[in-house]
């Protein structure tokens, strides 16, 4: 319950930490971009709930089992993820390098992770209100029950994704994360690996750190299964003046919408009607939403400042291309 309060409660949002760096930048009166980047501290506030942030609060949430189970906080850590794995096998040979080598990993997902034991028989329950899984995964070493196996995850539009979470091998270092995602007769997969050995203590200065100068942004609202409700995304790129807006009203409206229509003293009517409700579904104050808008239209337009970033944003790719 407290996972899916989260959900319900914390829109997921990667685009006020965003905002947050470029008026950061602004302030700082700096001319190089990387250069700030490298020095700058990412915030992690109630405004600013990527998966990092999420994960903290609802580890936070956790405290009050301490009257039921007093060490339980002794267990739970923030685990971190890697994306779009390649080669499982290459990247699993990695563990054996971590403590001697530097690695050029991108770590750019958390999760919350308790390990546990019973009968003999180890596992691991993961919580990821990151990705909106309104569950907690059981994740045993024998695949045996409780193992929750694959499930689905969400299913609209005749699009329906299913996860699937299972130890490799039998050192439970790594557990993979499969997606399986069906559009009619169209499959296509995805994987990523959760390093669960260890308590990752870097998340803010290397995960959040990275999700700053992602190319796609969004600011999402979910109910408590994690169903998407309204939201709006958009993609950095030059040149860029077109975002998605969706929420409901008499089932899911998704409509495109051009930042430099926000741009002009008197805002079209319809328009500024469409944002005023989605507003309202994100459960922000009133104006704040069509503030951002305004804000994230202005940054897009600082040819200098999105020219750096796409520039950082590429070279974490080209470093870490490889894994």
């Amino acid at each position: 319950m407290e996972l899916q309060n989260l959900l319900e409660e914390h829109n997921y949002d990667t685009v006020g930490n965003f905002l947050e760096l470029y008026r950061s930048f602004k302030r700082s009166g700096c001319r190089s971009v990387i250069e700030f980047f490298h020095k700058y501290t990412p915030r992690i506030t109630t405004e600013h709930h990527t998966c990092v942030g999420l994960a903290l609060e609802l580890r936070s949430r956790l405290k009050k089992l301490r009257d039921r189970f007093p060490d339980l906080h002794e267990h739970i850590a923030i685990v971190s993820c890697e994306e779009n794995i390649v080669s499982v096998a290459d990247y699993t040979t990695l563990r054996d390098t971590f403590d001697t080598e530097p690695c050029t990993l991108e770590k750019e997902h958390v999760l919350l992770c308790v390990k546990l034991e019973f009968s003999g028989r180890n596992g691991v329950l993961l919580c990821d209100p990151g990705y909106h899984v309104a569950r907690v995964v059981t994740v045993m070493a024998d695949k045996a029950y409780p193992n929750t196996g694959w499930f689905i995850q969400s299913e609209e539009n005749n699009i329906r994704k299913e996860y699937n979470y299972q130890f490799i091998a039998a050192k439970e270092t790594f557990v993979q994360w499969d997606e399986r995602t069906t559009r009619g007769d169209d499959q296509k997969t995805f994987t990523g690996l959760i390093y669960v050995e260890r308590p990752y203590l870097t998340a803010i200065d290397v995960t959040e750190r990275r999700n700053l100068v992602y190319t796609f942004r969004s600011l999402l609202s979910r109910d408590q299964k994690g169903h998407l409700l309204s939201g709006v995304y958009f993609k950095v790129k030059p040149k860029m003046d077109e975002f998605t807006i969706f929420y409901q009203d008499m089932g899911k409206q998704r409509t495109k919408m051009n930042f430099s229509a926000f741009k002009q003293p008197e805002v079209n009517e319809d328009l500024l009607k469409k944002l005023t409700i989605c507003n309202e579904q994100l459960k922000m104050p009133s104006g704040k939403l069509l503030n951002m808008i305004q804000s994230i239209g202005e940054l897009l337009r600082d040819d200098h400042y999105l020219r750096e970033t796409l520039a950082i944003e590429n070279l974490i790719n080209v470093m870490s291309e490889n894994n």
